[in-house]
Formats: C-alpha cells, structure tokens, sequence
C-alpha cells in the first residue's frame, strides 16, 4: 500500500514539476491518511519496513530500511502523517532539492501557486495545484531527521 501511495503521487505530480527548474531528487515524503483506519494500516505496514526516526506532532518519521525507488531518486525518509480532514485533496506531499532555491523564492509573491513558510528551525518554499502539493526546504528534512538515524 505505501509503495503504490509514494508512485501513484508522483506520477500525479510529473506534469507540475516540469515547471520547477533544477530539481536534483526526492529528499523525504509526507503521507496523509485518509481516515484513522487507514494511518493505522500504513503505520504496522512501515513497522516492517523502517525503523521510526522521530514522533513528531503530526506524525512519525520513519527511515526506511530498504529506500523505494523513485524517477527522482530513492526515497529514503517518510514520515505518516496523523489524519487530518485539510489534507483529503492529497495523499501525499514531497519535498524534493533542487539546484537553485532561490529561483523559486522569487517565485513567491508573483505566482499564487507558489508560498513561503517560516518556522523557527526551518523554511520552506510551498508549491501547490490541485495535483500537487511539494516543498523544498530549508535545511533538507533529511538533513533534520538524518541525524536521528546515526
């Protein structure tokens, strides 16, 4: 079921990424349930699969054990999100790296798909349609949570 969530959202999102310039691969995965029943399924799905990094507030980051091949690379770093009815446009959301960020910070401001999000230990540019919803952030989420994984 993960698997077919992770392939189904970016073959989803192929169309809209071709916008964004310089994308270099995928760095980690939001997935988002559909109900309760469903992120318990996905969570003993995973249990077999990775070993839990952080439990977070809106859900846990898991590295997986084996990473999934993606077109943009492996997916090594996914975290399941705790169900949430704002995120039923979605199933999931990826953040990906790409070779300028600053390309799509100009960005902000002039293309509505397009936002800035600022928390006190990151930031992110948002990219959102109603096929996608991606982040690039900064630092990487795998950067933040890679450290848990030594």
């Amino acid at each position: 079921m993960l698997e077919e969530i992770i392939q189904r959202n970016l073959t989803r999102i192929t169309l809209d990424l071709e916008e964004i310039p310089g994308i270099i691969g995928i760095d980690f995965m939001d997935i988002f349930p559909t109900s309760e029943n469903h992120r318990n399924q996905l969570d003993a799905e995973v249990a077999h699969k990775a070993r839990v990094l952080q439990d977070t507030e809106r859900g846990i980051v898991y590295l997986l054990n084996q990473p999934i091949l993606t077109p943009y690379g492996e997916l090594k770093y996914i975290k399941i999100r705790f169900f949430d009815e704002t995120r039923l446009n979605w199933e999931a959301a990826a953040d990906f790296k790409v070779k300028n960020r600053q390309l799509l910070l100009d960005k902000v401001g002039k293309d509505d798909r397009f936002s800035y999000i600022e928390r006190p230990d990151w930031n992110a540019v948002e990219y959102k349609t109603d096929d996608s919803l991606v982040y690039f952030l900064e630092p990487l989420a795998s950067e933040v949570y890679g450290c848990s994984a030594k």
